[in-house]
């Protein structure tokens, strides 16, 4: 996979939010006010929602999803945007 830029993360938002419909600005503010549970019962399925909580709630899992390069660097490219 090639180095991900400002670009490349922006794109890729942009498809995130056009596939999802879900605006990823307020998805990044509701994790920043910890108000993350009621954005994903708002804005997603019930079998999307319970998915991503069961992964969230899975140290073992969630450890796994956030050790793959492409995390390390999606959270590091969002870390710098703050």
């Amino acid at each position: 996979m090639k180095n991900m830029n400002n670009s490349n993360i922006n794109d890729m938002m942009r498809d995130a939010q056009k596939k999802t419909g879900i605006d990823i600005s307020k998805m990044k503010q509701a994790a920043e006010n910890g108000n993350m549970d009621d954005f994903i019962n708002k804005n997603l399925s019930s079998d999307a929602a319970k998915q991503l909580k069961n992964v969230l709630s899975d140290k073992s899992a969630t450890e796994k999803l956030l050790s793959t390069p492409q995390a390390k660097e999606l959270m590091k490219k969002l870390m710098e945007g703050k």
